[in-house]
């Protein structure tokens, strides 16, 4: 086939563009007729051969890999800068890669909303030396009016054994992001392997071989960032850079109309203060904190509007990181009840309310749990890992004891965890109800971290049965977020769980089957593996799909949200992702 013209824009080489690849490079960058004789001389395929003696040390392995992980995050910042010059310091004097482009199409469709994607017949690439493989990078991003995202991942390493022997065989994911000339989002994604090795102590590039390369893009976007526009674009301080941004609890927002006239309205808890952003006609936001009452105690946790007294407005509950110490004093603080005046304003009355006992409250899920008609509140109480860290990675029982605040008539709140057969000791991160059975009673969900996750069924006693494995939702793993809705619209009620996924874990993980072996090694595997989603099937239980039925690579995942984004009958998934990991602004 054809390459494909004029989109999605990885089109053959020009020589203008190619040029400029060129005298961006250095001058030991640039191809001699020796250089390029040897580019020839080269197998098209330019497989990379394993090591014939591995390291087989874990950690030597791993320190190696993170080595060549960080260089190549680097690496992929000066590609997202487009800075072509620069990104040559990575490549070795000897480098030869196959080219990005030009490439022939093998594969083309285009799918829901217009999303168009292309698959690249990688039979049709070439071998270039480093000044036309960064020729090749240029001419496929180049053209894009904008970089959101470069990253070229280390998803495996074997290193030859040996003093004198400083180079491995890397496997990599490649994936960037943008948007064309002509305004479409778009993206490339591929697959391929590297040969490292060490030169004047810097891990350098000196062979790639790319073995596929995948390319959507999408006419116009479905969504547009209106932040600062809308009036909510606050920024806060970089994490751990002594700029107010030192807390690892905030749990998100809370929405809903606080003061009754018709618009939404939004609630974030942070450290030094709250915010409340009232919603008006125009779609804008005013910030109105301290007005109405809200802007203190700061630190506050998982939020959740709710009428807790029945009187026709929304109410305020604000989890608090709270403990009580070995002699039984109270330190930290207790969840947070603000009381709505009917007209948008708040009292903060929590204590009189009976929530004056402390938890380690990272999440916070209304249901009426005992059909009274007054809603209840469950807090999923997390452990306090500055004080004492998880004591087990596959089932951790040292958290805090999560609560089930009974509302008596709107008047106060008392625990009932232990009565209801919820309290636990796991670490615990998000919960989620929803009758699943139809029976009339509320069920509940709970994702923890460092262990199974948890499904209790609800009864007319109030008091909940554990039935995950039953049920065929236990989900080992790093459990972070939780939302039930109709994924296949057949009526049933079905289970999106976001959990953590990490490339690192997997990495050391794939070196360890032979050691561990057997369940363990299957546990620890699902600890680093992502998202879940769990289908409900006609006997009442559930089948959780594979990871190959998409929707469910989202990285390092927190919460998710179920709604139908493009109004087409169908429900999407919103899952947010994201970690601070090293000094690099860029490593997240």
């Amino acid at each position: 086939m054809k390459p494909l013209s004029p989109k999605p824009h990885l089109r053959p080489l020009t020589c203008g563009v190619l040029l400029l690849a060129l005298a961006a490079c250095s001058d030991s960058e640039q191809p001699s007729p020796e250089s390029q004789g040897a580019a020839n001389a080269l197998d098209p395929s330019l497989e990379i051969p394993d090591p014939d003696d591995p390291v087989t040390n874990v950690e030597v392995v791993e320190e190696r890999s993170e080595e060549v992980a960080n260089r190549l995050l680097t690496f992929s910042d000066k590609l997202r800068r487009r800075d072509f010059t620069a990104a040559a310091e990575w490549l070795s004097e000897s480098f030869h890669g196959h080219a990005f482009a030009p490439l022939e199409v093998a594969e083309e469709r285009v799918d829901h909303l217009g999303l168009r994607h292309v698959r690249y017949d990688v039979e049709t690439r070439t071998v270039t030396p480093g000044a036309g493989f960064l020729a090749s990078l240029a001419d496929a991003i180049g053209p894009w009016s904008a970089v959101e995202s470069a990253l070229w991942k280390v998803k495996g390493a074997e290193f030859q054994k040996g003093r004198r022997a400083r180079w491995g065989k890397i496997k990599l994911y490649v994936h960037m992001t943008g948007i064309s000339a002509e305004g479409d989002r778009t993206s490339l994604a591929g697959w391929g392997y590297a040969r490292v090795e060490k030169e004047s102590g810097a891990w350098m590039l000196t062979r790639f071989q790319l073995t596929s390369l995948d390319q959507s893009s999408r006419p116009g976007t479905v969504f547009t960032d209106v932040s600062a526009a809308a009036g909510v674009g606050h920024v806060g301080g970089r994490f751990g850079r002594g700029e107010g941004n030192d807390s690892y609890a905030w749990n998100g927002a809370a929405s809903a109309d606080v003061d009754g006239d018709g618009f939404w309205d939004v609630f974030l808890p942070s450290d030094g203060r709250n915010f409340l952003y009232m919603g008006r006609a125009d779609g804008r936001f005013d910030e109105q904190a301290r007005e109405r009452g809200v802007l203190a105690p700061d630190a506050g946790t998982g939020a959740v509007f709710f009428d807790f007294d029945n009187d026709g407005d929304q109410d305020l509950a604000v989890g608090q990181i709270g403990w009580r110490a070995a002699d039984g004093k109270l330190e930290g603080r207790t969840p947070l009840l603000y009381v709505n005046d009917g007209k948008g304003s708040f009292t903060e009355n929590g204590a009189a309310l009976g929530l004056s006992e402390p938890f380690v409250a990272y999440s916070l899920t209304v249901l009426d749990y005992d059909a009274d008609g007054f809603l209840d509140l469950f807090l999923c109480s997390y452990g306090r890992i500055e004080a004492e860290h998880n004591n087990s990675w596959i089932q951790a029982t040292n958290g805090s004891p999560n609560a089930l605040l009974r509302n008596e008539d709107g008047k106060r709140f008392v625990d009932v965890a232990e009565q209801a057969g919820v309290r636990g000791t796991s670490w615990s991160y998000a919960a989620a109800a929803a009758d699943i059975d139809r029976d009339g009673d509320v069920d509940l969900y709970v994702a923890n971290d460092y262990g199974d996750n948890e499904l209790f069924l609800g009864s007319p006693e109030g008091r909940f049965t554990e039935a995950a494995a039953s049920l065929g939702v236990v989900d080992h793993g790093n459990g972070m977020g939780v939302a039930w809705g109709d994924l296949s619209n057949d009526g049933r009620v079905d289970l999106y769980v976001s959990n953590m996924s990490s490339t690192a874990g997997n990495r050391i993980l794939g070196r360890l089957d032979a050691d561990i072996g057997g369940e363990t090694f299957k546990q620890l595997k699902k600890l680093a593996a992502g998202n879940s989603i769990f289908l409900a099937n006609e006997k009442g239980g559930f089948e959780v799909l594979p990871s190959s039925a998409g929707g469910i690579n989202a990285s390092w995942a927190w919460s998710v949200a179920l709604a139908d984004f493009d109004l087409d009958g169908r429900l999407d998934a919103f899952c947010t992702n994201g970690f601070v990991t090293g000094d690099q602004p860029f490593d997240t």
